[in-house]
């Protein structure tokens, strides 16, 4: 087990909500790491003489570990699909449910989370991570092992085309308890107390607070007040109020929707690949001058807050990890054989020249890399200096990938 970030000191843990400070062992993070691995390998050539050779020996028992236990702690009730560990609830607070773990916080999942789900992203990975391993295992000279990961790996990517390819959309959906249909409402945040004096905020409708009716739940039966939003009004936030219920496909379009790509899973030969990168270049859907939306503009959820002072994360703004991703893998395929190699190439040449630009032009106007850039604009906001992944541009830059 690998952790996430771990909050270490007073100071640090002072900054960060208890929830996530301690961390559980079944929750799991996307395998980045293994972009690494696969880096080195694709450098050596010997693998007696390479530099790397003795590092790969001595690493391999740890990231076969590893892998077994992200393969096995992160799968799903039907074998060959896997779901990210962690999923908040969250119903009376949330819009809609978190996936923190995966990385891509808000993006919205299944509306009603349960251990049915399977994730697009997450089945990415695993592949991803069998095709690493099996190329590691054949390094060290581990040829029972190479052979195991590799049976995974081909038993992962049909499960991915055979479960999660929605042939009527032509494109790739999470799959769970699923409302498709329904509507937003406003709730009026109000304020409860318990017996013990601890208070609990709740959203209500405007029905009652016009009714006077106490709102409040049974672990805080005492009514307070209204919270107020600074303006002289009452705090409130929307809700999600869904229709009907049924396991199905998720369709909600975005980064999610890209991961076979975006991992190069996909054969350069297959069909799907074309309708990936359409909807990629698509500029009602994910496409701007200025890089990828993280969802599509189509989306209920685009752009939509979770909470109150909670504002959409991963609804639609460009993040340059994911786009990284998306360049590295066009430019994988741009040099493959086979019928989308013109389109890979076109999308490439489009895509990197619009996030090379942006940035630069950030950068002159702000001084600054960003965390993620507008959905509208393309200007940089949220965290900055942001020179983590935001930096890496240099390397679109390069054409190092």
């Amino acid at each position: 087990w690998i952790p996430r970030e771990e909050i270490l000191g007073d100071a640090a843990r002072r900054r960060v909500p208890d929830r996530f400070v301690k961390q559980a062992a079944d929750v799991a993070n996307p395998p980045t790491m293994l972009f690494v691995v696969q880096k080195l390998l694709d450098t050596t050539k010997d693998t007696e003489s390479s530099m790397f050779a003795e590092v790969f020996k001595r690493a391999y028992p740890r990231l076969d570990a590893w892998c077994r236990w992200l393969l096995s702690s992160q799968s799903a009730e039907k074998d060959g699909l896997f779901r990210w560990r962690g999923r908040e609830d969250g119903a009376s607070e949330l819009l809609h449910a978190n996936t923190l773990a995966s990385g891509l916080d808000d993006y919205p999942r299944a509306t009603h989370p349960d251990s049915s789900e399977s994730h697009v992203d997450m089945i990415c990975w695993a592949i991803m991570v069998t095709r690493v391993m099996t190329r590691l295992a054949t390094h060290v000279g581990n040829d029972t092992q190479a052979s195991y990961y590799s049976d995974l790996s081909a038993k992962y990517s049909l499960s991915l085309d055979v479960e999660h390819w929605n042939e009527r959309t032509k494109a790739y959906c999470d799959k769970g308890m699923h409302s498709q249909k329904g509507r937003f409402q406003t709730r009026y945040i109000y304020r409860c107390a318990g017996p013990s004096g601890s208070t609990k905020d709740i959203g209500v409708a405007r029905s009652v607070l016009e009714a006077q009716r106490n709102p409040c739940p049974d672990t805080h039966p005492k009514p307070l007040y209204p919270l107020g939003d600074g303006q002289g009004g009452i705090l409130s936030k929307e809700v999600f109020v869904p229709g009907k219920i049924e396991y199905q496909f998720v369709e909600q379009y975005g980064y999610v929707s890209l991961f076979p790509l975006l991992c190069t899973v996909l054969s350069p030969k297959s069909p799907k690949l074309k309708h990936v990168m359409d909807l990629m270049r698509n500029d009602k859907e994910l496409w701007t001058d200025y890089g990828l939306l993280s969802l599509a503009k189509s989306s209920r959820f685009f752009e939509k807050g979770n909470a109150p002072g909670d504002a959409p994360y991963w609804r639609g703004a460009i993040w340059m990890p994911i786009n990284y991703l998306a360049v590295s893998a066009l430019y994988h395929y741009k040099q493959q054989p086979g019928p989308y190699k013109e389109q890979a190439s076109e999308l490439y040449t489009e895509l990197r020249q619009n996030l090379v630009r942006n940035l630069f032009k950030e950068w002159k106007r702000t001084g600054y890399l960003w965390e993620q850039y507008n959905s509208r604009t393309g200007q940089g906001q949220r965290s900055h200096p942001f020179t983590g992944w935001s930096a890496s541009v240099i390397n679109i830059m390069a054409e190092r990938y």
